[in-house]
């Protein structure tokens, strides 16, 4: 009876196990696509979350709305995506200075505007951190000098001198959270300098010594951190268009495939019509051979008949 009493109990928890894991909800970050999650059912079907499971995210103010301002211009969605062609031509900046963008939020727009001011040599560091962090961190085997690496790119500062700032942009923000139908709102400031082309390079080469305690290159994690200051000065100002010939030629080799794809699904297909035709005409040819045969049985048996 124990025993009987203990598996039931071990299936009662099972099932409020999977009903708790089912019921479950999953945060969802703004902006993302919506979360997915795998049906227990043994088909493994996929479901997509329902809008009712999804925070909803309004821009409800924003800076110059009075005078006829978008709540998310266009130079600041290219230079989110790491294009400032756009903020150039409309502030007639030369195209040759360094467009920087920092963001941050608080709960109100002064906080917000002063967390981005703050936060950008902090930004800049971080850009410049795992940019060392990618390049050179691939290549080092040895776990001491991997960490010493992550460690000094880590403490070391950007020195943000020589900064202009351009402009100002600000967004209020309301969220309304799934299920609960909780309401928040906050401020989100984005702040744009820009620099001469010397001095992100100067920027960049102290930020790079600064790493390294010196200029004397010895070790092999030197020497590639040394080797990094043209790549980091030239991919300063991203451009659009390397991202954009990346995604064409990504698009092409997709449509090139499909159509590789498409062409021998067609020579397929025409090989089985041909093959269909091949052995219909042979079965034809058989049929046809068949009625000769038994024309020419039957005509011999009515001969032999009318001869007997």
């Amino acid at each position: 009876m124990k025993k009987i009493t203990s598996i039931t109990v071990t299936a009662m928890a099972a099932v409020m196990a999977l009903g708790m894991t089912s019921c479950g909800t999953t945060q969802l970050v703004a902006g993302t696509l919506p979360t997915t999650y795998v049906s227990p059912d043994p088909v493994k079907k996929v479901v997509t979350a329902d809008e009712d499971e999804i925070d909803k995210v309004l821009v409800v103010d924003w800076a110059d709305r009075s005078l006829g301002e978008v709540s998310v211009p266009t130079w600041l969605k290219n230079m989110r995506r790491g294009n400032s062609d756009t903020f150039k031509q409309q502030w007639n900046l030369d195209s040759n200075r360094i467009v920087k963008v920092s963001y941050a939020v608080g709960k109100t727009e002064a906080t917000a505007q002063a967390l981005s001011r703050a936060g950008f040599a902090y930004t800049q560091a971080a850009e410049l951190n795992q940019k060392v962090i990618g390049r050179v961190g691939q290549g080092l085997n040895d776990v001491g000098q991997l960490e010493a690496l992550f460690v000094a790119a880590s403490e070391t500062k950007a020195d943000m001198t020589g900064l202009r700032e351009e402009t100002g942009f600000w967004q209020k923000v309301r969220t309304i959270r799934a299920g609960t139908k909780e309401q928040s709102e906050q401020y989100m400031y984005y702040t744009v300098y820009s620099m001469e082309k010397s001095t992100w390079d100067a920027l960049c080469k102290k930020y790079l010594m600064d790493m390294m305690g010196g200029a004397d290159l010895t070790t092999e994690t030197q020497k590639k951190i040394g080797s990094l200051f043209t790549e980091m000065k030239e991919d300063s100002d991203k451009k659009e268009a390397k991202k954009a010939a990346e995604e064409k030629a990504a698009y092409d080799a997709q449509v090139a495939r499909l159509e590789a794809e498409k062409a021998k699904a067609n020579a397929d297909e025409a090989k089985a019509k041909a093959e269909a035709a091949k052995t219909e005409l042979k079965t034809k040819q058989l049929t046809e051979q068949e009625a000769q045969t038994k024309e020419a049985t039957e005509r011999a048996a009515e001969l032999e008949s009318f001869l007997m």
